[in-house]
């Protein structure tokens, strides 16, 4: 097994000028989340009391009982939530390159992560993850799309790996929306995996941390006894309903973004980035040859001003970086500036 490298986290103090590194909604939230923020903000000194009404609109969306969802103030808090639950002192079994702050936190909880490398294709080894368990194992941790690199793992592979699995499938559906899929069931909920989902995306809700997961009743019952109460801020509450509401805003930010995405991609490649096809709004390229590796390339970048993820902090991924598609015009000076810095 891989040893994860001692960094975590793609957060930023302040944006470049030109920055394609975070995965955020181009087009932002809908008129109608920035009409229910105002009316909230009215009433901005209650306690949040509209958590129900936000869980029944999420269970009728994915057809499920409201008992099999929790909220969270984002995907990532609720990540590390279960973290907190199923993992303290503990092995997390994760891919070489997965979501790196939620298993960053496992090192304060007195535990470790035993990483997989991916595949030559960048794919899973769902094989691998599972051979990785030991006694001591809480969790495997995955994304799915897989970030950094967006690729899609069928949910056939990974409910097999949850049927042999001694411990639960904690995965991040964070940018599930731009692939059109989902394990969640509403059939039936699988009762070794737990689904984190994101509003920060697809929905744009960024900026107001709100997230949800999906799991047994069983597994949520136990989530509530350990967690706090008014996770939530009412603000964020009355925008999630509002952006649920608003099918079109989300119809229309995922065709704006993938539709960048394969433009970015197409311009990218005509310039040497060997471009790794993705499923998933983000996607990952291999640096020229004359930027000798990603680390490199990125403080060339960075000098003008522009900002992508340097995938040195993944095993394996020295070469690559990750890009975040944004609106037209911000993507074409990206790659303008590309030009300028390759010579081209």
């Amino acid at each position: 097994m891989q040893k994860l490298k001692e960094k975590y986290t793609y957060a930023k103090d302040e944006k470049s000028k030109v920055d394609l590194g975070l995965s955020e909604n181009p087009l932002g939230a809908s008129l109608n989340v920035i009409k229910a923020i105002t009316h909230a903000a009215e009433t901005s000194h209650l306690y949040p009391i509209e958590e129900k009404k936000l869980t029944s609109k999420l269970a009728e969306y994915h057809g499920i009982s409201e008992d099999s969802i929790l909220l969270g103030a984002g995907a990532n808090e609720l990540l590390e939530d279960y973290l907190k639950v199923f993992a303290i002192k503990k092995t997390v079994v994760a891919p070489s390159a997965t979501f790196p702050e939620s298993v960053a936190c496992v090192k304060t909880l007195q535990g470790c992560v035993r990483t997989v490398p991916l595949k030559s294709n960048f794919t899973l080894n769902i094989k691998g993850l599972l051979d990785a368990c030991e006694k001591n194992t809480g969790l495997i941790h995955l994304c799915n799309p897989n970030n950094p690199t967006g690729i899609w793992t069928e949910a056939s592979h990974l409910y097999k790996l949850a049927d042999a699995s001694p411990v639960p499938l904690l995965i991040s559906e964070a940018s599930a929306d731009y692939v059109g899929k989902t394990m969640i069931d509403s059939n039936t909920l699988h009762p070794n995996i737990i689904i984190v989902r994101s509003l920060s995306k697809a929905y744009g809700l960024a900026g107001l941390r709100i997230g949800y997961s999906v799991a047994s009743p069983a597994i949520i019952a136990k989530m509530k006894r350990n967690l706090r109460s008014y996770r939530l801020s009412s603000i964020a509450i009355a925008a999630a309903i509002a952006a649920l509401n608003d099918r079109n805003h989300l119809k229309q930010s995922i065709e704006y973004t993938l539709n960048e995405k394969h433009w970015l991609m197409d311009e990218m490649r005509k310039l040497g980035f060997e471009v790794v096809p993705s499923h998933g709004q983000i996607f990952i390229a291999r640096v020229p040859q004359q930027c000798v590796n990603a680390t490199q390339f990125c403080e060339m970048a960075l000098k003008q001003e522009i900002a992508v993820v340097d995938c040195s902090l993944y095993q394996g991924l020295d070469h690559y970086i990750r890009i975040s598609p944004q609106l037209r015009a911000t993507n074409k000076q990206f790659i303008k500036i590309l030009k300028q810095i390759l010579g081209g």
